[in-house]
């Protein structure tokens, strides 16, 4: 029997092996293949092109002009941004995307870390075959090839 806890779940999570963290870190997939149509999730890879949908870096230190935010009917900061993923940390559950950096205190360029569940994969990456079979093969779609 699996516990109802939200705090075993939270620390079953933590505890889990790195392989099965890896498959935990999923987001929205949005495609415009009616192949793909079906499928609801997939994990994120390198190489992914994904759209951020959420998260403003909306503290007092973000680096934004008085003409945007939620007040003003504006996007805050810089959610909507549509890039490829540079990296994903499965230790910790995050995804890095190219061109969302933030300048560290010594003037380098730094990442910014983001949560699957706030960004929205718009195409997949063409590079593993395998995967986007297994894909079509979960969407009940043909894959005669």
């Amino acid at each position: 029997m699996v516990s109802k806890k939200p705090g075993k779940q939270r620390l079953k999570g933590s505890k889990a092996p790195i392989h099965l963290k890896r498959k935990r870190i999923r987001a929205r997939l949005v495609s415009d293949d009616p192949e793909l149509q079906s499928i609801r999730t997939v994990t994120v890879r390198v190489g992914d092109e994904v759209e951020v949908v959420r998260g403003d870096f909306g503290s007092p230190n973000s680096v934004k002009s008085e003409s945007r935010g939620k007040r003003l009917g504006q996007s805050r900061g810089r959610s909507g941004i549509k890039a490829k993923v540079a990296s994903v940390d499965t230790e910790r559950a995050l995804i890095y995307v190219d061109g969302m950096t933030s300048s560290t205190a010594d003037g380098k360029e730094e990442g910014v870390p983001i949560r699957a569940s706030n960004i929205v994969v718009t195409s997949l990456f063409d590079g593993d075959q395998l995967r986007i079979k297994r894909l079509l093969e979960r969407s009940g779609g043909a894959s005669d090839e």
